[in-house]
């Protein structure tokens, strides 16, 4: 009996170390892997505008602080543990993706999304908070 339970806590511990419960978040098959470890994740809902405008990263310097933007795009590189640079058709920008964001979805630098978040400036840099991260399906 004692052996049947040393086994079975060898069994889970290596399935949890080889990552089989991931959570999603950016997966870019051609960059050099980095591992971060993440806490379990709740997901939550809210209010979401749909009839706000999609913002521009060409547009990023007259943005004001606090305000809530859109971003529609492609996440194509991740330069930190929660930054990530975003391009659209006018540019580049890098953003903050909180890891409950990703909301168990897996990104990779081919898929379309949507961004939601809020512009946090100060008096020295500008800074993309992400809430939501957003997979187009077409």
């Amino acid at each position: 009996m004692k052996k049947r339970s040393l086994a079975t806590i060898f069994v889970l511990a290596t399935v949890a170390a080889s990552g089989a419960f991931a959570k999603g978040g950016f997966q870019d098959l051609h960059a050099q892997q980095a591992q971060y470890h993440h806490k379990g994740e709740v997901k939550h809902g809210g209010f979401v505008n749909s009839n706000q405008t999609v913002s521009k990263a060409a547009d990023a310097n007259t943005w004001k602080d606090d305000q809530y933007i859109i971003l529609q795009g492609n996440i194509v590189k991740q330069v930190g543990k929660d930054d990530f640079i975003f391009k659209d058709a006018s540019g580049e920008i890098q953003v903050e993706i909180d890891r409950k964001a990703w909301r168990g979805q897996d990104i990779s630098p081919s898929d379309e999304v949507k961004l939601y978040g809020e512009v946090d400036k100060s008096w020295d840099k500008m800074e993309v908070d992400i809430d939501r991260v957003e997979k187009i399906v077409k």
